[in-house]
């Protein structure tokens, strides 16, 4: 989805990752595309393109909507593929970012955020290295969080390790979208070549560290 502000002004890419494997429940579900539903009605002080990929059988599925309507829970004989919905959220970005330049528009670095029950069938090693060289390059700043006190597979523990995944308390799910408003409104207040900066306070009430 694309909020028009000002095709002159810098232009924002957002990529959500959403676990939508066996282990999320409906419930769950349910309440995250309610809290992203109020997210996505608020005011953004950016000129901003988002997606949301979600899990397949065997490939991403790719969203413009966080409707509950279109986001269905992956049959529990099919399998979250983390890694690869991950790589292919960073393939996509990087095809936009260059799109846009090309045609002249000025972008700030494209944001990804993860937000996984913490489990995955597939190898997180070339998605975290992919993530990491990105990030390192200039060309992403991503944020793994995760819906569970734990992570349930030791493939995850790469990713963990590398850059740590946030809890996300317990019906706290507008504080994270609450977060990433905050994180857009310091976004647009800056040119797009200063970084943005966050502090623990920023998690207080609604993540664990």
């Amino acid at each position: 989805m694309e909020e028009k502000l000002d095709n002159k002004m810098p232009c924002l890419l957002i990529s959500f990752v959403l676990d939508n494997g066996p282990s999320m429940t409906a419930e769950r579900l349910n309440a995250l595309t309610e809290a992203f539903a109020r997210f996505n009605e608020s005011e953004k002080t950016v000129r901003l393109e988002w997606e949301l990929l979600s899990f397949d059988a065997f490939s991403p599925t790719v969203n413009k909507s966080f409707g509950s309507d279109e986001i269905k829970g992956v049959a529990a004989n099919r399998f979250p593929l983390l890694g690869r919905t991950v790589l292919a959220a960073a393939e996509r970005l990087t095809a936009r970012a260059r799109a846009l330049r090309e045609a002249g528009e000025e972008l700030y670095r494209p944001w990804m955020f993860m937000l996984s029950d913490g489990f995955t069938v597939d190898d997180m090693t070339e998605a975290t290295a992919r993530l990491d060289a990105m990030e390192k390059g200039g060309e992403l700043l991503y944020l793994p969080f995760k819906l569970t006190p734990k992570l349930f597979t030791e493939r995850l523990q790469c990713l963990d390790r590398n850059k740590h995944i946030v809890q996300i308390l317990q019906g706290q799910l507008d504080g994270f979208f609450d977060f990433v408003q905050r994180m857009i409104e310091q976004r647009g207040a800056l040119s797009p070549d200063v970084g943005i900066k966050f502090a623990k306070t920023d998690f207080e009430g609604w993540a664990v560290l």
